[in-house]
């Protein structure tokens, strides 16, 4: 087990990457909060009846600093600290710049950006005196542009930024952080994306083609990847993004 006995928090739990973050950490070992909007109190009893230990579920606006505090306050009274934080909520929606207002730009700022300076700000000072490890799961859509979703692109290319930045500042500390960018994964959220489109299943086949692999990624690989930044086996690792695209940026 690699995460024997670590407290790790995972934002947006409840489904998707999150999920499966989530469940790989349980069966590794780890005590895992899972923070997230939605109720997933389903999701985290089923955790416990996998792992070890038993999984938590703390609803979570992670836009909301009063409620990031309390959710870290919650896990530090019961673990004493923590050791890792999974900053994976996440929300998307395909728009050019000119036909976005201002509060859905708001919003997903809010989410996705906002949400892993808070959880991280929170978090932080919980992970000082044993170290700890930040993961921020960005996207490959953070390192290249790609057309109509301009917010989102400007969201995950500032959580990788932000990654390096708090890299540099916490290093020192022991407290390494590092970025996850996946790719097009498999999940209900993307399903949801192409499900709004004219041809669903044309906008698929466009996804997969622009892949070297040719085909989407799964929320079970994006956890593997997860697990190792999480890990002692990435323990030189710091403001790294990890690419996990099937090749997308390749090209």
């Amino acid at each position: 087990m690699r995460l024997r006995d670590k407290v790790a928090v995972v934002t947006g739990g409840q489904r998707g990457i999150g999920f499966a973050i989530a469940r790989k950490f349980t069966r590794e070992g780890a005590h895992v909060t899972i923070a997230d909007i939605g109720n997933a109190a389903e999701e985290a009893a089923s955790l416990s009846a996998i792992g070890a230990n038993e999984a938590r579920f703390i609803k979570t606006d992670v836009g909301s600093e009063r409620d990031v505090k309390s959710m870290v306050d919650a896990v530090v009274a019961e673990h004493g600290r923590i050791d890792i934080l999974v900053n994976n909520a996440g929300i998307e929606f395909y728009k050019p710049v000119t036909t976005t207002t201002e509060d859905e730009w708001d919003r997903l700022m809010r989410v996705n950006l906002k949400g892993v300076f808070l959880c991280s700000k929170a978090a932080i000072p919980a992970m000082r005196p044993s170290g700890g490890v930040i993961v921020n799961v960005a996207s490959e859509l953070g390192l290249v542009g790609e057309a109509n979703v301009a917010a989102y692109c400007a969201s995950k290319g500032g959580v990788v930024m932000l990654s390096k930045a708090m890299a540099i500042d916490h290093g020192p500390e022991g407290i390494r952080v590092n970025c996850l960018c996946p790719g097009p994964v498999s999940t209900k959220l993307l399903e949801e994306v192409f499900l709004a489109s004219d041809d669903p299943e044309r906008m698929r086949r466009s996804f997969e083609q622009r892949m070297v692999l040719n085909r989407l990624g799964t929320p079970d690989e994006c956890a593997d990847a997860a697990l190792f930044l999480a890990s002692e086996e990435s323990s030189f690792m710091a403001g790294a993004n990890l690419v996990l695209d099937g090749g997308w940026t390749t090209r």
